[in-house]
Parts: C-alpha cells; structure tokens; sequence
C-alpha cells in the first residue's frame, strides 16, 4: 500500500525503528495487548473505499548542456 519513510537518523530515539506515514492511512486493529500500564495494539493497513490521495508523478528532465548554444 504506501511507503514509509525510516526517520531513525531523525528521531530524539533512533534505536526504536520509527518511520512516518502517509497522511490519511488506514488501519485495522488486529490484536492488542494490555499489561497495566502498557498497551501494545497490532494494525494491519487497510485500503480506503476510494482514494484520499494520488501519487504526485516524478519526471526526470535530461541535463542541459551548458556549452549548447540552443540551435
């Protein structure tokens, strides 16, 4: 479904595997685990009905060549 992106060499704790996701994602709770004050839930990404965003495409453009006079 959609990437993540790994922010360990961001994070205030870089040893926890944090990453960030995409605005709008979904999820489903599909276990929990609570141990006083602990609380552990497992998701699982769901797709939504539609879709909330389109990825935005990405064109990559030939370098130009400084010496070209244009003609």
């Amino acid at each position: 479904f959609h990437e993540t992106k790994d922010i360990r060499k961001h994070s205030y704790f870089p040893a926890e595997d944090e990453v960030l996701l995409m605005a709008a994602t979904q999820f489903k709770v599909i276990g929990c685990l609570n141990q006083g004050d602990l609380h552990i839930m497992q998701l699982e990404e769901t797709r939504p009905p539609f879709p909330l965003m389109q990825p935005v495409p990405i064109i990559i453009s030939p370098p130009i060549d400084p010496t070209s006079s244009g003609k």
